[in-house]
């Protein structure tokens, strides 16, 4: 009985291992094609906006907002955290909500309430 008991573990290690290794690429083609954002705009409490990149770094919000992405048309998601309404350019975003707009290419401005310096804000869609 002490002879099966290596193998028994063996099997299972591998198994386990085999598993972990098809968990993990799932997760890595999970990660890479889930529909996200072009650009993503988080408006904290304090009523300032910041960038938020694909993995997750803030950046602060620039005077031109340069949007890319594939297909003709880009997903700019706004989060508003703030408990007022705020206007970036073309954007309206209700307190604590989340909105997805998609825009065509061009370049579009206006006035920003969420811009650390209150100025007018312009988004380039490439």
């Amino acid at each position: 009985m002490t002879g099966d008991t290596p193998a028994a573990a063996t099997f299972t290690l591998r198994r386990v291992s085999m598993l972990g290794g098809v968990l993990l690429a799932t997760a890595a083609v999970v990660w890479f094609t889930w529909p996200r954002p072009d650009t993503l705009i988080r408006i904290g409490e304090d009523g300032v906006a910041v960038v938020v990149d694909r993995f997750g770094r803030l950046a602060p919000l620039p005077d031109t907002v340069e949007v890319g992405g594939s297909g003709t048309r880009r997903v700019i998601r706004v989060e508003n955290r703030d408990t007022a309404n705020h206007r970036l350019a073309m954007f309206n975003i209700p307190a604590g909500e989340r909105n997805d707009y998609t825009v065509p290419r061009g370049v579009f401005g206006g006035e920003c309430s969420a811009h650390p310096t209150k100025r007018q804000l312009t988004f380039r869609i490439r």
